[in-house]
C-alpha cells in the first residue's frame, strides 16, 4: 500500500510538533480521511496513548482500520460527523483528551474520485456527498432549489462575485434540461465568467456546493463548542483549513477565547470578570514550506492554526 495514496497529509511536521504533548495521551482526529495524520500521532506515542478517529466517509474509515493494522489496540474508529465528538467520548467513558485535530477540506481521494463528482475538472455526476448514504446531492440543489437559493449559496459558501449571473444562467438551462453532470455545471459557469476568471469561480462555485449539501460550516460550529470542554487542562487542538470562511470562523473563535474581556477599552481594570481560556500558540497562520509546495500543490490553501487550553 502506497504511504499515501489517499491523501497526502498536510503539514505533517508542524501538526505533531504543536499536537503532541503527552506519549501516553489520548487525541482525537476528527478528520480521518486517509489516516496519514493519524499514523504520525500513533508512531509519536507509547503502548499507553489512543488514538480516536472520526469520518463521515465509510470508505474512509475502512482505509485507515487497514493502513492503522499494526496499533489496533490503540484505536477507535467511528464514522460519523466531528459534530459528535462529545458524544463519542461520553460513550467511550473518556472525560477529556489531551489533543484534537480538525483537518477541514475535502481529501484528495474525493477528487481523485471522479464518479464522485467533486471536481469540475473531469465529467461525472453531480454528486458531492462526503457521506454517499445522505439523500441530499448535488444534482438535487442544482435542478430544484430556487435562482435566489443558489445565489445565496454561491455568494455565502463561495464568495462568488458572479454568483448572480451564474444563478440565473443555471436557471435557464435547467428548463431545457436536467443538469445532472459535473460537465455540465462548468460549461454552464464558463459561459459566464470571463475567460482569465472562469477557473477560479468554477472552483468557488463547486466548493459552495460541496459545503452546503455537507452542512460543513455548521458542522464547524458545532465542533469549535466542543473543544474546550472535550480538551483537559494545557491540551490542545490544531486546526487546518482550506478556505477563507472556514480559518475566520476558528481565527475568531480562538480570539474570543484568548481576550474574552468586553470592558470598554478606556476602562483601566477589568469589570466583567471573563478570563482567557485558551493561549494560541500561533501568532500568525502557518503556511505550507516551499518544498512542499512542489510536493504537494493542493496544500496551498491551507492555514495551520494552534490552541492550548489555559482554564
Amino acid at each position: 500500500m502506497e504511504e499515501y495514496n489517499y491523501h497526502a497529509p498536510v503539514l505533517l511536521n508542524e501538526v505533531i510538533q504543536y499536537l503532541v504533548t503527552n506519549r501516553s495521551g489520548v487525541y482525537v482526529d476528527c478528520t480521518l480521511g486517509g489516516a496519514g495524520h493519524s499514523l504520525s500521532i500513533l508512531k509519536h506515542l507509547d503502548q499507553q496513548g489512543l488514538l480516536i478517529g472520526i469520518d463521515r466517509d465509510e470508505e474512509a474509515i475502512e482505509y485507515a482500520r487497514k493502513r492503522l493494522i499494526s496499533f489496533e489496540n490503540q484505536i477507535i474508529l467511528v464514522q460519523t460527523t466531528f459534530s459528535e465528538l462529545s458524544s463519542i467520548l461520553t460513550t467511550e467513558q473518556i472525560k477529556e483528551v489531551d489533543g484534537i485535530l480538525l483537518d477541514l477540506g475535502i481529501s484528495s481521494r474525493h477528487i481523485d474520485s471522479i464518479e464522485r463528482g467533486f471536481s469540475y475538472l473531469s465529467d461525472a455526476p453531480l454528486d458531492m456527498r462526503m457521506d454517499s448514504g445522505q439523500g441530499l446531492t448535488a444534482e438535487t440543489v442544482i435542478n430544484e432549489y430556487s435562482s435566489a437559493y443558489l445565489k445565496q449559496i454561491f455568494k455565502e459558501y463561495g464568495e462568488e462575485k458572479f454568483a448572480g449571473k451564474i444563478a440565473a444562467m443555471i436557471d435557464k438551462a435547467r428548463q431545457k434540461q436536467r443538469i445532472r453532470t459535473t460537465g455540465q455545471l462548468a460549461e454552464i459557469i464558463f459561459q459566464v465568467v470571463p475567460y482569465k476568471m472562469r477557473m477560479k469561480s468554477a472552483a468557488r462555485i463547486f466548493q459552495s456546493v460541496r459545503i452546503f449539501i455537507n452542512d460543513e460550516l455548521t458542522q464547524l460550529r458545532n465542533i469549535l463548542t466542543q473543544i474546550l470542554p472535550c480538551l483537559k487542562l494545557h491540551g490542545r487542538a490544531v486546526t487546518l483549513a482550506y478556505n477563507s470562511l472556514e480559518d475566520r470562523m476558528i481565527k475568531e473563535f480562538m480570539q474570543e477565547k484568548a481576550n474574552p474581556c468586553i470592558c470598554p477599552p478606556d476602562l483601566p481594570v477589568c469589570a466583567c470578570g471573563r478570563l482567557p481560556q485558551i493561549r494560541i500558540l500561533t501568532r500568525k497562520a502557518i503556511q505550507p514550506s516551499e518544498e512542499e509546495l512542489a510536493r504537494n500543490p493542493r496544500s496551498r490553501s491551507v492555514r495551520m492554526r494552534c490552541l492550548e487550553k489555559i482554564a
